[in-house]
């Protein structure tokens, strides 16, 4: 099953995305999600750009949280993985910005592209999109989420 997902026109939000580094680091959480850290502006500086009622930043900060991230390897998807490919630094590009609805929620995400991260998972025999709660979903990092019943 694919989410719903609607582009989203915010030209300064896209060129201030343009302006933050696009690396980061392969990580992995406490609760084994194979992360890809990414700089915590994505969130920080480019949330407020976004003038949608009722959205608010995910919540991915605190201790032992991810913070910003490209989620690489899902717990559901996760069997083995090496942890020698931690640590790696990745390289990525933003291409846009898109609502993605599921799950009773509205997703504000930059979808990322990245031929590398694609690459690993296929190590791990997995597609090249992710597999979240039954959803097949792009390489992305969330900026804000609303309930879907919330007006747009």
């Amino acid at each position: 099953m694919f989410p719903s997902i609607t582009q989203l026109k915010n030209e300064q939000l896209l060129h201030s995305g343009s302006t933050l580094k696009c690396s980061g680091i392969l990580a992995r959480s406490a609760n084994n999600l194979i992360y890809l850290d990414v700089d915590d502006a994505y969130i920080h500086h480019l949330f407020p750009l976004l003038t949608q009622p009722g959205i608010n930043k995910p919540n991915y900060f605190g201790n032992g949280m991810a913070g910003a991230h490209i989620s690489v390897i899902y717990l559901e998807e996760n069997r083995v993985f090496n942890p020698q490919d931690l640590g790696k630094e990745y390289l990525f590009k933003i291409n846009e910005l898109v609502i993605a609805e599921m799950n009773l929620k509205k997703y504000f995400v930059l979808l990322a592209n990245c031929p590398d991260l694609v690459q690993l998972r296929a190590k791990y025999g997995l597609a090249k999109q992710l597999n979240f709660k039954g959803y097949w979903i792009d390489l992305h990092i969330t900026i804000a989420v609303s309930r879907l019943d919330k007006a747009l």
